[in-house]
């Protein structure tokens, strides 16, 4: 999405505060809509851009579930596909169109809730040779399973970040990872997460002198 179409939607964002749901860059996320208030968001949604914020809820707060407090990360996602049903439920998907920061909570008379964002702007700096070293890595993992090498030659031939949310999707399940992956705008730091965390798939040396 055009950085300054980001940043005017997220001057004004409705967001669908989920506990451990993270939406990661690149990713598509489906959602099964129920609730009379977030039935509401998503034909205002509809009406306009389609778009809006996953939040993840902070669950050890001592709010109801409606109105407790969110982790600051935000995954800016566009419906791409919507399937209602008579009773007034629906499935949506939503597919990523960029991250932000939570500045502020407004108070607006919707049902739901809307926030102030700061969109996130990538700084791709030094990414580049780091990028290389990734692919090397996922050929590398690749090669020590069979089952492995046709997965690990179609990863790399994805390009730039592709490869590196194609990879985050795969290996960060815990939510506090995602929101650290989602937030992180130097582009370097998103790599350096999944690197290691692949990294750690690779079998450990032999202490000297085992056969």
């Amino acid at each position: 999405m055009d950085p300054e179409r980001l940043h005017e939607l997220c001057a004004s964002l409705p967001i669908f505060p989920l506990p451990r749901a993270v939406l990661l860059p690149g990713a598509a996320l489906p959602l099964h809509v129920f609730e009379e208030r977030y039935r509401a968001l998503v034909a205002h949604c509809l009406q306009g851009a389609g778009v809006m914020g996953i939040a993840t809820l902070r669950v050890d707060a001592e709010a109801p579930l409606d109105r407790a407090a969110i982790w600051p990360e935000i995954g800016v996602g566009q419906v791409v596909a919507h399937q209602p049903f008579p009773d007034g439920r629906c499935n949506i998907i939503l597919q990523s169109v960029g991250q932000a920061v939570l500045e502020e909570e407004l108070d607006l008379s919707h049902p739901f809730r809307v926030v102030r964002a700061r969109p996130i702007e990538p700084d791709d700096r030094g990414v580049g040779p780091a990028l290389s070293a990734l692919k090397v890595l996922v050929l590398q993992i690749g090669g020590l399973s069979p089952t492995a090498a046709d997965e690990a030659r179609r990863l790399a031939q994805l390009d730039g970040m592709d490869l590196v949310d194609a990879l985050a999707h795969r290996l960060l399940e815990d939510p506090t990872d995602q929101r650290h992956y989602l937030g992180a705008g130097r582009l370097l730091d998103r790599v350096t997460q999944v690197q290691d965390r692949l990294a750690s798939f690779l079998p450990s040396s032999a202490p000297a002198g085992e056969s």
